[in-house]
């Protein structure tokens, strides 16, 4: 389960995306009502005849699960549970590339809302291993189908990993063992992969803490301001002046560099 505390700009996106889907659920409900759900690829799928009242139960359910979200907005693992549970629906009811370009979307979201930071390489090899099982028992599909949604998968991911090394200065810091763009800093920086001691590196007590919320919380400058009992304006007089001593010009690329080291 995925429970923080977010600000009500880093909600807008979640929010934005319940929305669409719950238009993509409420159309998808329409068509199993509409057109029916007893003919193919429905037919072919392994569930069936559990398909007549799995595929518009699922439906239903998605549908008002992205309402109920609306109200509760800041339970975002809802949304990755309802991405996952339509991906199985599509991906066993004869919609297999639908659904995995809603699997991929799905950890792209993961990713980007900063899920992945801890334990990436792990997270991203069950993501792998989640997908192509899905994919090798998928009902009837034959070798030849398997290999072309491999493929298809693969081509997906691919586009998303061109689009972050296109935006890598925006997206850098949910991947570590890169390149900070620009890096000048003011102080030594030990090799990759080692300890750095903010301590010894000169830092003052509240820095530290803005460095450790700033990489393992979701929390904006003013609410960092309110966990440390002082102003926004002296946060981000805190947050210049790491920048200034870590060489790099933002929070992201700052986010960038220490995920790359164990900080003590």
């Amino acid at each position: 389960m995925i429970v923080s505390e977010y600000s009500k700009k880093e909600l807008k996106p979640y929010k934005i995306l319940d929305i669409l889907g719950m238009i993509f659920a409420a159309i998808a409900t329409f068509n199993n009502f509409y057109q029916g759900v007893d003919h193919s690829p429905f037919t072919e799928s392994i569930f069936y005849p559990y398909t007549n009242f799995l595929v518009p139960g699922i439906n239903i359910f998605t549908l008002i699960a992205t309402v109920v979200y609306l109200f509760i907005p800041s339970q975002v693992w809802l949304i990755f549970f309802l991405y996952l549970l339509e991906t199985v629906n599509l991906m066993f009811t004869g919609f297999p590339v639908v659904g995995i370009t809603l699997y991929i979307n799905f950890f792209a979201f993961f990713c980007a809302g900063g899920h992945a930071k801890t334990h990436f390489k792990a997270k991203f090899l069950a993501a792998g291993l989640c997908l192509v099982s899905m994919i090798a028992v998928n009902y009837h599909a034959s070798v030849t189908d398997m290999f072309f949604y491999l493929a298809f998968a693969a081509f997906e991911i691919g586009c998303y990993i061109l689009l972050y090394f296109m935006l890598q200065e925006q997206l850098g810091f949910l991947f570590a063992n890169v390149d900070v763009p620009g890096l000048a800093p003011e102080i030594e920086l030990p090799p990759k992969g080692s300890v750095l001691n903010l301590k010894e590196a000169g830092l003052s007590e509240r820095q530290i803490s803005c460095i450790n919320y700033t990489l393992n919380t979701n929390y904006n400058f003013k609410k960092i301001a309110e966990e440390l009992i002082t102003s926004e304006s002296t946060i981000k007089k805190e947050m210049q002046c790491l920048y200034k001593r870590f060489g790099v010009k933002n929070r992201e690329l700052l986010r960038l560099l220490l995920v790359q080291y164990t900080i003590v």
